[in-house]
Formats: C-alpha cells, structure tokens, sequence
C-alpha cells in the first residue's frame, strides 16, 4: 500500500483523507455532545473525547465551539431534508400521495433526534438567529414547499382544480407538524394524542380533495 492510500480511509462511498475523517469525527461527536446536553453544558474537552482527539485538534478543525454549533446545525439540517422525499416520489394520485408524505413528515420531525435538534437550537435562537432561522427553513418551511410545488404540478397536469397551493400547504403542513413537534418538546409521549394528530392531518386532506378534486364527465346517453 503506497503511503498516499495509507492516510486515506473508505467512509460510506468515498474515500476521504485521514483530516477530512477526522474533522468527520469532531462534527458527529459535537453533534452528539449538544444533541445529549445542549450547547450551554456540553465541553470542547468532551466532544473531543468523545471524537478520539485532542481538544488542540478540535480547534485546529473548527476555531471555536460556535463555530462547531454552526457546523452541526447545518449537519442536521441536511440530515433532516435527506430523510424526506419529495410528494410526487410517493404516488401519482394526489390526495395518495398527499396523506403518505404527510405521514412520513410527522414521523421524521416527531423523532427524538429530530426534537434533541430543535431543542439545541430553540436554546440559542436568541443568541444566534441564524441558527433559528436555518431550523425554520428545514424543518417548516422545507416540507412546506415541497407540498405547494406538489400541488402546483397537479394544477398544472390537470389532476386537481386551482386554488392557491402556499396557502393550502400552509394549512396541511401546520396540522401536521404541531402535534408531534410540541409533543417532543414538551416530553408528552401520549399514543393518544400522536393518534388524534395523525387523524386531523389526514382529516385535512380529505376536506381538500372534496373540495378540489376534479370530477370525471359523466358518460353521455
């Protein structure tokens, strides 16, 4: 093995250098370390611990513990987006397709790693409200337009009557996602509940297939 490949190691399906891994290391351990104890607690020492390096090498990578937050935030912000599909991957019948994304939406943001996120950056929004502002874009406003874009093409295509889709994806998307995002972060694991929510979304799109769907002409006599 030439000295060249020795430095490098294989990480899913590419080869990185031996300082990309390592500054690979530091992000998920900074991530795990503010994700377990939030920003405030959490230690350079720790995290770097918990990377199997030296505090030197974490500042070496990333200059400060904002600047690693940073860093970890835009993490698990593409770790968030990458976990959903767009509507129209699901089903090429709209309300189908609707009510499965809004499903798997419900499911990804109400995950506990998912509310260790908002926590973490809820916690600094205030102090750094780009942060905030980066939680909002992915984790809100990303599936949001993801639906509207939906029900625009299927406007476009024919399958569903006009209407203003930002609005209405607005509406789906807020039923959606209140229950298991508040749910998480008020520690209320009530099966009850999530049950009730998961009824109310897919309620929601029923009304709105009523009111949209497109009625097939009636055969002549």
């Amino acid at each position: 093995m030439t000295k060249t490949k020795a430095l490098r190691w294989r990480t899913g399906d590419r080869w990185t250098s031996a300082s990309e891994k390592r500054r690979r290391d530091i992000l998920l351990a900074g991530k795990k370390i503010f994700f377990e104890s939030g920003y405030q607690v959490a230690s350079i020492d720790r995290i770097a611990e918990a990377a199997g390096t030296t505090k030197r090498t974490v500042y070496d990578h990333f200059g400060s513990k904002d600047d690693l937050l940073g860093e970890v935030v835009a993490l698990a912000s593409r770790e968030l987006i990458d976990s959903l599909s767009a509507p129209d991957a699901v089903s090429k019948e709209p309300w189908d397709g609707l009510r499965t994304y809004v499903a798997r939406v419900r499911k990804v943001v109400g995950r506990p790693e998912a509310v260790r996120f908002y926590r973490l950056v809820i916690a600094e929004a205030e102090r750094r409200p780009e942060l905030g502002r980066r939680l909002y874009e992915t984790a809100f406003r990303g599936p949001e337009r993801a639906v509207a874009a939906y029900l625009e093409s299927c406007v476009a295509e024919g399958r569903v009557k006009s209407h203003d889709a930002a609005v209405l994806a607005r509406i789906i998307l807020d039923v959606a996602i209140s229950n298991p995002c508040i749910s998480g972060l008020t520690g209320v694991a009530d099966a009850a509940e999530n049950q009730l929510g998961h009824r109310a979304a897919d309620r929601v799109v029923d009304m709105l297939e009523a009111a949209l769907r497109l009625q097939k002409p009636s055969g002549g006599a």
